[in-house]
Formats: structure tokens, sequence, C-alpha cells
């Protein structure tokens, strides 16, 4: 099958493209390192900060890159675009539902007077949901790539492309799209938007007075803790929002204006990668321990190299005299 599509070759989104892939990958490596390094970064939800990480790390390594040079080098062959096809609808499925997992895992560690999570019971749940998607996606494509490519023929070009992308059109068939955006993306989303309403309701919760000191530190640990998923989750939802009414959008009216639309929104979606990263940094505290500990080292060492140049110039001075 063959259709027409509206490319960019402006300067502007070529550079916007790779300032997402550098950012990506430099905050969640940045998040990979943290983690490595803090002693104490073994608490349940950074199993799924690591999970996201690692997914995002993903689509900033590897999907954006070859989505730069699809669009902009010379066109991917169809084996490559079949892999890349798998990879990259499995990474954005693997968000949504991690970002579930977060919230519900907090929403039960609320209900237990002391909870104990198995971080092995998480990482298993991660695991499988992973295979089932690439199941969902991998079994298809893998074994009838050449009827799920479409061949893309450029307006503006005239090159003729076998990737089609999340940036200009859904390149699965009908039955995948509807099964896609009904049970990978929407009855996901709800889940989560449920989740958040519980979240909101414990943090309108008011304080109990009169707590002693341990309990009053644990009240604001746990606090920080719930703001820390809620926020992850809302930033998520803003992001993924706008994308997902478009790619529903789009089965039903394939314009040229929809395919610029469904481009925007997935660089909007893409904001994401790299702006959790920040969010860690914010509202986690391995990490702001760990870049606390950083600058201390480094004003620990800046003082100690500015007591040796003044020793050094203190002694040149006495010879100087002498």
């Amino acid at each position: 099958m063959t259709m027409e599509y509206e490319d960019s070759s402006s300067t502007l989104e070529k550079l916007t493209l790779l300032v997402f892939i550098v950012a990506i990958v430099i905050g969640n490596l940045c998040v990979f390192i943290t983690y490595l390094v803090r002693a104490d970064g073994k608490h349940w939800s950074n199993v799924f900060v690591l999970c996201m990480a690692f997914i995002d790390l993903f689509i900033g390594g590897f999907v954006l890159p070859m989505r730069f040079m699809s669009a902009y080098g010379s066109p991917l062959t169809s084996k490559l675009c079949t892999a890349l096809a798998i990879g990259e609808s499995c990474a954005l499925a693997a968000i949504i539902y991690a970002i579930a997992f977060m919230i519900y895992t907090r929403l039960y560690s609320l209900k237990q007077p002391t909870p104990v999570i198995d971080r092995r019971f998480l990482l298993i749940l991660i695991l499988l949901s992973w295979v089932i998607l690439f199941l969902f996606y991998g079994i298809p494509f893998m074994t009838n790539y050449s009827n799920y490519l479409l061949t893309e023929t450029s307006t503006t070009s005239n090159q003729t492309s076998y990737c089609t992308t999340y940036t200009t059109s859904i390149y699965h068939p009908l039955w995948m799209a509807y099964t896609e955006i009904g049970i990978i993306y929407i009855l996901p989303l709800l889940i989560i938007f449920i989740g958040l309403l519980f979240l909101m309701k414990h943090l309108c919760k008011r304080r109990p007075r009169r707590l002693e000191a341990s309990e009053r530190k644990s009240y604001i640990e746990q606090q920080q803790m719930t703001w820390h998923v809620y926020l992850l989750g809302i930033t998520f939802c803003l992001f993924w929002f706008p994308w997902i009414i478009i790619r529903i959008i789009i089965i039903f009216n394939h314009t040229y204006q929809i395919q610029r639309a469904l481009q925007i929104t997935y660089y909007i979606l893409m904001i994401k990668s790299f702006i959790f990263p920040i969010l860690y940094a914010a509202t986690n505290a391995s990490f702001r321990g760990n870049f606390a500990i950083y600058r201390h080292q480094r004003i620990v060492i800046n003082k100690h190299i500015w007591s040796v140049n003044d020793s050094n110039q203190q002694s040149l001075q006495q010879r100087r005299g002498y």
C-alpha cells in the first residue's frame, strides 16, 4: 500500500530533534548514575524510576536517532523499520503501564500500616508487561512485516520510505489500531486517572496533630513520596493526552493537518522523557541527597585548593621579603 505524506526538513526541526536526543540521553544517564552511587536507593519506587529511565534512554538512544536518520538521511530498510516499529511501540506502551503500577503500588502502601513491598515482585510484574507488549507488537510485525509496513512517498522531496512513523500516521491495520488505543492506551489512562484522584484525596487530608518527632518525620516522608508519585502521574497525563486524542482522530480523518498535529503532539510526548529526570531530582530524596553530597565535596575541594594557593602565596611573599 502506498500513501502520501508531508515531511519537513527545516533546520529548526532538525535542531529540535537533536536537542531532544541529547537531553533525554544525558538526563536519564544521570538517573542511573545517581541510583548506582547512592547506598539508600533500594526503595520500591526506585524500581519504577529506573524502569522508566531505561525506557526513556532507549527512546533517546535508539528510537529518535533512527527517526532522525529516516526523516533527514537515507531511508531505512524494511527490516530495520520493523525493529524500530516494534521497539517504539513497546517503549511507549511500557511507560504507561509503569506509571499505572507505580500509582497503585503507592495506594497499596498507604492502605497498609507497615507495608512490606518486595521489589522482586514489582520487577517481575514490569518484565511480564514488557513480554506481553512485545508479543502483541512483535509477532504481527515479525511474521508478516511486508503487509504491515506502508510505502510512503513524500510530497515535498519525492523520496520513498518504508518507515511509516508515529509523527505522520498510524502504521497498524485497523484491528490493531483499535486494540492498541482501547486496551494499551485508553484503559490504562483511565485507571491512572482514578488512581490520581485517590492520591489527591490522601494529599488533601489534614495533618494529624500532636505527632512525636519520629512520627512527624515518618509522616513527612510519606507525604513527599505521595507527592513524588502524584506529580509524575499528572505530568505523564498532561503530555500524553493530546497525542492520544490525535491518534484517535487520524483513524477517521487522515489529512495533512492531522498529520502535522500528530507530529507536534509526538514531540510534546517526547518532552516527557527529559522532564521526568528533572522531576526525579525535585521530588526524590535520593537525588537531592546525591547532589548535596556532590556539592559538599566540590566545596570542600575548592576550599582545599584555595587554602593551598593561599599558603603558596604566603610562602612566596615570605621568601621575597627575606
